[in-house]
């Protein structure tokens, strides 16, 4: 059981809150940065108030806004970051990149910080023209990952893909970002991104049945249950993305590792074959000849360095319909 400090953002969110979770459990101590008091998740992680402490940090872009409050810190978890919302690019480039940049800076400053993991997503893998013919989606490619913030990221055909293509956009800007100041600051902490695909699973911070759709989550939803063949069934179980961010804390994953995190593949009439074995009442749509959006992956790096064993897409399924199901 380690004793050593951690300092986690996004905490509120399904991915920072299950991994919050995780590190408790694993017996580290949590120093929480919020933008604002939560009592949602002062009260889910309450059994282990003698392991957590709060602080109040409005606007994470700003690295002067972290001066002592880093202090005494082992490793510092950066999940914090925006989801897709809206067609204004300053609502996700700033946030994305300078909020890293801040934190990785602040970082820098104090010398008790032996890692940092920063949350990223398999988007800051993939160019922003698509994968090209033939390829695999994995850490090393050569592909041009490069992205034009002036450029129009809106598409007049279907408007509501641009919320996605700026999420992308504001991913990959990120991860530039992340990886030039490694290489420029060179900073005495070790430096881990964590790339997942789509995160399905239980949410310890829904509390209703309409919140599905403010995360990834939504996206199994409408597969199950709308049939909708847009939504991608390249998953991967929210309690491997937790544990695997608690895995990169380990001295043997070393300084400028990078982990693509997606679960086993599926077909649209495998999923469909779990739903109405298991939940034959539930009025979803999904049939055997569904095909839904999907790529090859390449997560060969997770699981030799990490040691992931990855939980089943029946395992993302049931947690999802279990949850939705609940609020019935």
């Amino acid at each position: 059981m380690s004793n050593e400090l951690i300092f986690i953002t996004g905490a509120t969110g399904f991915i920072g809150s299950a991994t919050a979770v995780a590190a408790l459990e694993a017996g580290y101590r949590l120093r929480v940065c919020l933008r604002k008091p939560s009592e949602q998740l002062e009260t889910l992680l309450s059994e282990y108030s003698d392991q957590v402490e709060f602080v109040i940090i409005p606007d994470l872009t700003d690295e002067t806004a972290f001066d002592g409050k880093l202090h005494g810190v082992d490793y510092v978890l950066h999940l914090a970051s925006p989801l897709p919302h809206g067609t204004d690019k300053k609502t996700y480039f700033p946030p994305a990149v300078k909020g890293t940049t801040a934190l990785l800076k602040a970082a820098a400053k104090v010398p008790t910080i032996k890692k940092v993991v920063v949350t990223s997503s398999i988007a800051a893998l993939i160019p922003m023209s698509g994968i090209p013919t033939g390829g695999v989606v994995k850490e090393d490619n050569d592909w041009d990952l490069s992205v034009d913030e002036n450029a129009n990221f809106e598409d007049p055909q279907t408007p509501a893909v641009t919320p996605m293509r700026l999420y992308h956009a504001s991913k990959l800007l990120a991860d530039h970002a992340t990886w030039e100041f490694r290489d420029t600051a060179k900073p005495q902490y070790a430096l881990v991104t964590l790339h997942p695909a789509f995160v399905y699973g239980h949410n310890l911070v829904q509390s209703s049945a309409d919140g599905v759709n403010a995360g990834s989550n939504g996206g199994l939803w409408d597969i199950i249950m709308k049939a909708n063949s847009t939504r991608n069934m390249v998953g991967v179980h929210i309690q491997d993305v937790a544990e695997a961010h608690i895995k990169a804390l380990d001295p043997k994953i070393v300084d400028g590792s990078k982990y693509l995190l997606a679960g086993p593949k599926t077909t649209g009439s495998e999923i469909a074959r779990i739903v109405h074995r298991l939940y034959p009442d539930s009025g979803a749509l999904i049939s055997e000849n569904f095909q839904g959006a999907s790529f090859p992956v390449d997560v060969t790096k997770a699981e030799t360095e990490l040691g992931i064993q990855w939980r089943s897409f029946e395992s993302m399924v049931r947690d999802v319909m279990d949850q939705q199901l609940s609020f019935v």
